[in-house]
């Protein structure tokens, strides 16, 4: 037996433990809690404690749950940025309701200038090459108004047929820009004549060829033709008829290639202005102020004379008096057109 002391006085540690108790059940520990946890644990039944012989009757936790709201997410601050106040004058000029420019940007360098307060410019826009040149720092002309090109003195002024006289001498024409002088003495010779066909007939078929000896193309237009007796006739037309520098003409009959065997004729002249003889006949030409070009005069006998080919001035002698004697001149060839032979508005070939 173990004696427990206590504020000095002694006690055995069994007497001190309580006996049965003949009035109440014995308590024999809270059984395992087999119910629901609803909140609070329930002390009523077989959960009841014996605690000096009555029975914890205490009531049911029935506490409701808590349904609050879940707290929403706070946003983030967001760093405050700064405005700057315009504090000019309000824009009151008129809304810009034009199209939206869409070229591309401008990166040149600013332009310092002064304003150009000119009048509009309302011409085309110039769309030709940019002008790289050095600038113009010569004296500003102050002289007359140019009211026009001066009257053309030289084969090589530029003309328009457009204005009086083509801005050409008189006697000359316009063609091509440029000035085409009159025929003058030794600048036309005769280098070709068919004066007897064999192909077709020689109403239709006689021609005769003139060379340029200068390199400036010449218009035929007022030159008179002479033959044997009374025969003439001048080239006239609403257009010059020109001869190519160092090129070739041919006067003809008839302009019909079916006629006159296949010829294409610088000037026609017409079978009842002039007929050339088969057998002796002369060719002149006469410039305007009534001098003489050239003149070739062919006789009877002595001359080349084939029927069917052309009287042929030899290729290497082109001078207006070179071609006054017979052996200057050959039978031409080759054959053209329908089957006569020369070479009509071309270099001469001799055969």
């Amino acid at each position: 037996m173990t004696a427990l002391t206590l504020g000095g006085c002694a006690y055995e540690w069994d007497s001190l433990r309580p006996g049965p108790d003949a009035g109440g059940a014995t308590d024999v520990g809270t059984p395992r809690d087999t119910a629901a946890d609803t909140g609070m644990m329930t002390d009523a039944g077989a959960d009841a404690r014996v605690d000096g012989g009555t029975t914890d009757t205490g009531t049911t936790d029935t506490g409701t749950t808590d349904t609050g709201a879940v707290d929403a997410p706070i946003a983030m601050d967001v760093i405050d940025v700064p405005v700057v106040i315009d504090s000019g004058p309000p824009d009151t000029g008129p809304r810009d309701t034009g199209p939206m420019d869409t070229g591309p940007r401008d990166t040149g360098p600013l332009d310092t200038g002064p304003r150009d307060t000119g009048p509009m410019d309302t011409g085309p826009r110039d769309t030709g090459p940019v002008d790289t040149g050095p600038r113009d720092t010569g004296p500003v002309d102050t002289g007359p108004r140019d009211t026009g090109p001066p009257p053309c003195v030289g084969p090589q002024c530029p003309c328009a047929p457009t204005t009086p006289a083509g801005w050409c001498a008189i006697g000359a024409a316009c063609m091509g820009g440029t000035c085409v002088v009159g025929p003058t003495a030794g600048a036309l010779v005769i280098t070709e004549i068919m004066n007897d066909t064999m192909a077709v007939g020689d109403l239709g078929g006689e021609w005769f060829e003139v060379y340029n000896r200068v390199e400036t193309p010449v218009d035929l237009r007022g030159l008179r033709v002479r033959g044997n007796g009374t025969e003439m006739f001048e080239v006239t037309g609403a257009n010059p008829v020109v001869v190519a520098g160092r090129g070739y003409a041919v006067l003809g009959a008839s302009g019909d290639t079916a006629m006159n065997g296949g010829v294409v004729m610088t000037y026609v002249y017409g079978s009842g202005a002039m007929n050339l003889s088969n057998t002796s006949d002369v060719i002149t030409l006469v410039a305007l102020d009534g001098s003489t070009i050239d003149a070739v005069a062919y006789p009877a006998s002595g001359w080349p004379e084939t029927s069917g080919r052309s009287k042929s001035l030899r290729p290497a002698i082109l001078d207006a008096s070179m071609n006054d004697v017979a052996a200057a001149w050959c039978p031409g060839g080759p054959s053209f057109g329908a089957g006569d032979f020369g070479t009509p508005g071309a270099a001469n070939v001799c055969q």
